[in-house]
This record gives structure tokens, sequence and C-alpha cells, in this order.
């Protein structure tokens, strides 16, 4: 009889270890992109976007699905990029990850940008023209790869696409900043 009660109890004991439910992981993300800017084809003329470089800095909430290794991080992403026209962009997005040391994930934006620019194109080489500005949405969408190198921090690479659609700013004609964006970037949990 007690080696009854003995198996009864541990059978109980692994319903209750295994049947419980997992509580989903959640963790505040603090990261930071450093990109390369290269110009998508300008349809216009004069070219007003050329090779360059930024920066992006994001904070997000990251959320863990139970039972799997997905990751969904809604985040706030800020930044500056000069592509011989300065670009600053806020938006707020979401950023998908799978895995747990090597880490793919994709991500997507949309918000606000304020470029400033020259209305003589990048051949303006001794900036005779006055700079002018245009603002307006701002999107950008790409996928990367992190790696868990500690606990807490992921480092990787990615590849994007991002727009700013300037509009009609100044003499100008209207136009969209677009350009494909590679970096390296990193993130802290908390």
């Amino acid at each position: 009889m007690n080696r009854l009660h003995l198996v009864t109890g541990a059978a109980v004991a692994g319903a209750f270890l295994t049947g419980a439910p997992r509580e989903a992981r959640a963790q505040i993300a603090l990261g930071g992109d450093f990109d390369v800017g290269l110009p998508v084809v300008q349809a216009t003329t004069p070219l007003f976007l050329g090779t360059g470089a930024g920066f992006d800095l994001r904070v997000g909430y990251r959320f863990r699905v139970p039972y799997q290794p997905l990751w969904i991080t809604p985040e706030l992403t800020a930044g500056y990029t000069d592509l011989s026209a300065q670009i600053i962009r806020v938006r707020p997005g979401l950023r998908v990850a799978f895995g747990q040391f090597v880490i793919p994930f994709v991500y997507s934006h949309l918000g606000w940008g304020l470029t400033r620019f020259d209305p003589l194109g990048t051949a303006d080489t001794q900036n005779r023209a006055a700079f002018v500005s245009g603002s307006g949405i701002a999107l950008d969408a790409g996928a990367g790869v992190d790696f868990a190198v500690l606990r807490r921090l992921l480092v990787g690479a990615h590849l994007g696409y991002n727009v700013v659609d300037v509009g009609q700013a100044g003499t100008t004609l209207e136009w969209r900043a677009k350009w494909m964006s590679v970096g390296l970037g990193g993130t802290y949990l908390f």
C-alpha cells in the first residue's frame, strides 16, 4: 500500500509540474544600431542623397511567447542619418525574433522624419545654396540576425529599407528619400 501512495504522489506531482501553465517572460530592451546608408535609385534631378552613415537608438519591451523561443518586441526607435541630406527620424514599431543563441529577426517601424538638404543636390560641393527642410512619414523594414554573446547582451547585423516622404520642400520637386541600410547593432536586456 505504501508503494501505491508513493507512485500516486509522484504521478500527481509530475502532473502539476508539467501541466501547469508557464508564465510569459518580459524584459526591457535597450539597443543601438550603426548603419551605412546606400541611396536607392533616385528619379529626381538633382540627386539629393549620397552614401553616408547614421545611428538609431531603440527602447522596447520584449515578450516571450510561452513554450516557444519566439520574442515579440514593441519598440520606439529614434535616429540620425547623414546621406548628404541630414535625416532625423522617430518611429514606433515592432520586432519579431526567433531563437535562443542564434536569433534571426524581422522589424518594421512607421513614424515621422525630418530631412534637411541642399536644394542644388549632391553636386553642390561648395554649399552655394541655403539648406531647406522637409518632413513627412518615415518607414523602415528589414531583417537581421542577433547572437546571444552573454545572457543579457545580443549583438548582430541587419539589412533594411528606409523611406522618408519629404514631399515638396522649398523650390524642389516632390521626392522621397529612399535608401538601404546595412549595419551592426547591440541590445541589452534588463
